[in-house]
């Protein structure tokens, strides 16, 4: 006996039901990228938290790195900074701490961002610095400064940067010169501070000493004429105010004192000319006595500044 055919409504409803499953499958395999992510951090979280149970921190500290490049949460970054914290690392765990509170202000969580502020304060007093002070001649063409195997850009240099206790390596390189290490011993004392001096690299073996000592002098005195020029400008920003001052006060503006505040601005007006004219004298003096390699002459240069109320004068004394 033959089986009665499928009415039209059953057909309807195998259909839907079909299309539903297509539907649903294919949003699982949407989201299954994002799902099978969220669900590694998850069980690598578990993991470190089972290890730092047992006492093995160092492995506990990498699960929760792990993790927190899978996902980047809160509660993971907080676990890092404790974790590392209770290794030893205290700049590291400061570090997590910033990270952790960054994330807890951009989903506007006031309760967890003052907690990691909390954190962050606590072990600020106790963090290690280091900071890198490169004064100009040490600045040739393509100078690296390097923390360990981190660099440290030039926005850095003469800020105090957090390491964690224990031997810092740090070196300078350039292409052309011999490289600068030197080994540092922040393993004892909370709150040190350490002061890194870069010297003037050595030009390699091979290389002309006089050429390369030039550049780092052209180099030192396009930046120090820069700021010369920044300096003359705001020299002249600062008079056109006491010209300007002093025209409102005679046209009889209200409470206007033109007597102290065109003295400040002339005031201004006179340090800024004088430090400006020193910075643009002292770089284009650099720039011009650069040493060559057909210029064997020593150079002699003093650059003195005279300020007063009635303005400012640079003197350039030398032997060329």
């Amino acid at each position: 006996m033959s089986a009665p055919a499928p009415t039209c409504m059953q057909r309807f409803a195998v259909g839907l039901l079909g299309g539903a499953l297509l539907l649903a499958s294919n949003r699982a395999v949407a989201q299954s990228p994002v799902d099978s992510r969220s669900a590694r951090a998850d069980r690598l979280f578990e993991q470190a938290q089972a290890l730092l149970n047992a006492g093995q921190v160092e492995a506990a500290c990498a699960q929760f790195e792990a993790s927190e490049v899978l996902e980047n949460r809160f509660s993971t970054l907080l676990a890092l900074g404790d974790c590392n914290q209770r290794a030893g690392r205290s700049a590291s765990a400061w570090y997590s701490f910033l990270a952790a509170e960054a994330v807890a202000d951009a989903q506007k969580d006031v309760e967890h961002a003052q907690l990691a502020k909390q954190r962050v304060a606590a072990l600020s007093p106790k963090l290690t610095r280091i900071v890198f002070m490169v004064p100009m001649t040490s600045r040739v063409p393509g100078l690296s400064v390097r923390l360990g195997t981190n660099t440290v850009p030039p926005s850095s240099w003469g800020t105090l940067i957090p390491v964690d206790p224990g031997v810092q390596r740090v070196s300078a390189a350039a292409k052309g010169y011999d490289s600068w290490t030197i080994d540092i011993d922040a393993s004892q004392g909370e709150g040190r501070q350490f002061r890194v001096n870069v010297p003037t690299l050595a030009p390699a073996r091979g290389a002309d000493p006089v050429a390369a000592r030039g550049k780092a002098y052209r180099t030192a005195g396009v930046v120090t004429g820069s700021f010369g020029l920044a300096g003359l400008g705001a020299g002249a920003v600062f008079s056109a105010m006491s010209r300007n001052d002093g025209k409102t006060c005679a046209n009889g503006a209200a409470q206007c004192t033109p007597t102290s505040n065109k003295s400040a601005f002339s005031d201004a007006a006179a340090v800024s000319f004088a430090l400006g004219g020193t910075l643009l004298a002292t770089g284009v003096t650099l720039f011009v006595l650069a040493p060559s390699p057909d210029n064997k002459q020593e150079n002699a240069l003093r650059v003195a500044a005279r300020y007063g109320r009635s303005g400012g004068r640079v003197q350039l004394e030398g032997v060329w």
